[in-house]
């Protein structure tokens, strides 16, 4: 287990495809974690956030750092060695050895405390599920990363396995106490009426744009195979166009589509973008002009490869955000927009606030006197 980037162009395209699924997943977590609870808030909604961040990082530790060049590891014209059980252990009185068994073992001891802290499950159900996610990791590597390289490009060892259990147990154990000396961490559901957090609005578009930079840099990474079989495409053209393609689907289409006028990062966070005045979608038009003046310049200087200077066209909508009461970024104040929840425009209810019958059930009987008798 370990890792960060790659820079070998044979395997941009599955560590690209990573943060892909990561992103997606993410937008798939927080949609279920609003439509069940509605405002994450207060300390369970850190706590839901701490889930995020857990399975982010997870994921990054079992993908991360791809070798570079993939070649070099496969030179010898063979594979890595196959799994060895209890490899590691056998080596513990080495220090890269300690080294690598605490990692191995700290990287599933979040995931066992939140499994007994938020989540309330038993030291069984945490040590299976950390000795599960363990196991995935290693048979991730040993494919070497899904086929991406030629041969296996780290040793897939059984005693990770039991090292990332042990990690879960340990995690338990601090979840356990932690049930006791800290507030409740599981959320209660809440309506959502309430003008989301600036904190709430980034994360929505930090997940737009990793979605669509993620998805054109997978797309360019067909470019190497696109020559491979003779035909010349450039990387860099190709990158470019898949980001301009994305980023229309995501500023245009989809909020045109949507009754909510939501983009797919705001869509996950149940956030809407609302006409200024009452509580109703914006029109098709000023969405569009709201969209235009985000995506526009920010897909223009991602595509030229000037994206450090994105960050000034959000830091030039923010700047009128932080001194108004209403908190209305510039370019809302252009396109006469406000961004607000889903709920505040399309109305609805968190799931877990509604209480359901099912279909034939029979009505609770009536206390003693609460019907007058029939003469």
């Amino acid at each position: 287990m370990g890792g960060l980037f790659a820079a070998d162009a044979a395997v941009h395209g599955a560590a690209y495809g990573v943060a892909l699924a990561v992103s997606i997943g993410a937008m798939g977590f927080l949609r279920r974690q609003h439509r069940r609870f509605g405002r994450l808030a207060g300390w369970p909604g850190r706590v839901t956030m701490a889930v995020l961040a857990a399975g982010t990082a997870l994921a990054a530790f079992a993908v991360y750092p791809l070798p570079a060049p993939a070649a070099d590891i496969c030179a010898g014209g063979g594979a890595a060695p196959a799994p060895e059980p209890l490899m590691l252990l056998g080596a513990l009185d080495r220090p890269a050895a300690a080294v690598h068994a605490a990692w191995t073992a700290g990287a599933l001891l979040p995931a066992g405390l939140l499994l007994a802290y938020r989540h309330r499950r038993g030291a069984v159900a945490a040590v299976a599920a950390s000795a599960l996610i363990a196991g995935g990791v290693e048979a991730l590597q040993y494919t070497g990363l899904l086929g991406a390289y030629p041969c296996p490009y780290r040793v897939a060892a059984v005693d990770d396995v039991l090292l990332g259990a042990c990690g879960g147990l340990a995690g338990w154990s601090l979840g356990a106490a932690a049930k006791r000396m800290l507030p409740r961490a599981w959320p209660g559901a809440a309506g959502d009426l309430l003008p989301p957090s600036a904190l709430r609005r980034v994360l929505a578009r930090l997940l737009d744009l990793a979605v669509c930079w993620f998805g054109a840099c997978a797309a360019a990474a067909a470019a190497a195979a696109a020559r491979a079989a003779g035909i010349a495409v450039s990387e860099e053209g190709l990158r470019a166009a898949a980001l301009v393609a994305f980023a229309a689907v995501f500023g245009a289409v989809v909020p045109v589509l949507r009754r909510d006028r939501a983009t797919p990062g705001q869509a996950a966070s149940y956030l809407a973008l609302a006409a200024a005045g009452p509580p109703r979608p914006a029109p098709r038009g000023r969405a569009l002009v709201r969209s235009a003046l985000l995506f526009v310049p920010v897909t223009a200087l991602l595509a030229t490869g000037l994206g450090w200077w994105a960050l000034l066209v959000p830091a030039l909508h923010a700047s009128t955000a932080l001194v108004r009461r209403d908190r209305a970024g510039l370019f809302d104040l252009i396109a006469r927009t406000r961004t607000t929840t889903r709920t505040w425009v399309a109305g609805g209810m968190p799931d877990d606030l509604m209480r359901f019958s099912p279909p034939g059930e029979a009505p609770p009987p009536a206390p003693a006197g609460a019907v007058p008798a029939q003469r």
